[in-house]
């Protein structure tokens, strides 16, 4: 069993090691995965819009997917507010407007705001996971403490390249489960 801070340092630097072609690989696996996933009950995804520098899995290709085969499902994704610790949902629509922020990370900068019990599912980046459904991000908590507030029967579904480790060591309170975690070889449910 690891820390958290020492997975999220190890696997980071995992990420960071993919080649330009095992990285393109695994987002197509990650992709065939979630093409699985049952939607007929989703009326609107929260999903993540990827830092691609670091190595982030490619959640545009899932995007593009979904517009083309459930276009009636609304796509949210999500900015940061840091001084509030909390997140808000944009929709995908003719509004929005994408810049990154001083962090990289691209998010909305315009557009009109989802409440966050109209969603139904929630994308979930993470650098690793555990067999019990646990994961470590960035280690801000953003992502735990919205999916604590979205609505009862939210599906929280994670994207790793990396299978899972067997615990996490420093597990809390504060720390939300996934329902299911794909990786490029399955999809992990808990």
């Amino acid at each position: 069993m690891s820390t958290k801070q020492q997975l999220r340092k190890t696997y980071l630097a995992k990420r960071m090691d993919l080649s330009p072609e095992a990285y393109a690989v695994a987002n197509n696996e990650l992709l065939s995965w979630f093409q699985q996933i049952r939607f007929d009950q989703v009326k609107c995804i929260s999903m993540f819009l990827p830092m691609l520098e670091r190595r982030e899995p490619d959640t545009f290709l899932m995007i593009d997917w979904l517009k083309q085969n459930h276009p009636v499902i609304k796509l949210a994704f999500p900015k940061s507010n840091f001084a509030a610790s909390s997140m808000e949902h944009f929709g995908d629509d003719a509004e929005l407007e994408i810049d990154s922020n001083d962090y990289g990370i691209p998010e909305p900068i315009a557009g009109n705001k989802v409440d966050t019990l109209e969603i139904d599912m929630v994308i979930v980046p993470l650098l690793v996971f555990d067999e019990r459904g646990y994961r470590v991000g960035y280690g801000k908590g953003f992502y735990d403490r919205f999916m604590a507030q979205c609505k009862p029967g939210t599906q929280f579904i994670g994207l790793s390249f990396f299978e899972p480790v067997d615990a996490i060591e420093d597990i809390d309170q504060y720390d939300v489960k996934l329902h299911q975690c794909i990786t490029p070889q399955q999809i992990w449910k808990f």
